[in-house]
């Protein structure tokens, strides 16, 4: 009798720790399957951002200080804002009284950093509408 009671105890071992192996597994993919989710919104959520012009009036304005046709755009400079910046946002140089070569090896130097994919002043080229 205590024979038979080993032998099915060995025997229902082997499936119920496939059981509960595989039930691990199931819920760690169910967590994939949110979080792959969650990146799937945010990047519809984007994609539909960058689709509004009014959005992209708004980078352009901001970044690159673009105006449209009938417009005039400042930049106030004074000593007081001069010595507290020390760079635009959005910016990729710094906003200084450096040399201009200082300037080209940063530049030449982000070149192989970019900066992060999230961002959120930068826009990637495959985000943009088609």
């Amino acid at each position: 009798m205590i024979l038979a009671g080993v032998f099915v105890m060995l025997t229902l071992a082997v499936p119920l720790r496939a059981l509960i192996q595989e039930r691990r597994e199931i819920k760690d993919l169910e967590q994939q399957v949110v979080a792959q989710q969650a990146k799937i919104d945010e990047l519809n959520n984007r994609k539909a951002r960058l689709a509004d012009p009014a959005y992209l009036q708004a980078l352009a304005r901001e970044r690159l200080n673009y105006v449209f046709p009938g417009e005039i755009g400042f930049v106030v400079l004074d000593e007081e804002t001069n010595t507290a910046i020390t760079g635009v946002p959005g910016a990729l140089v710094p906003n200084d009284d450096s040399a201009w070569y200082t300037k080209l090896w940063s530049s030449a130097k982000l070149a192989d950093n970019p900066p992060a994919a999230d961002d959120p002043l930068v826009v990637q080229s495959d985000d943009l509408p088609q």
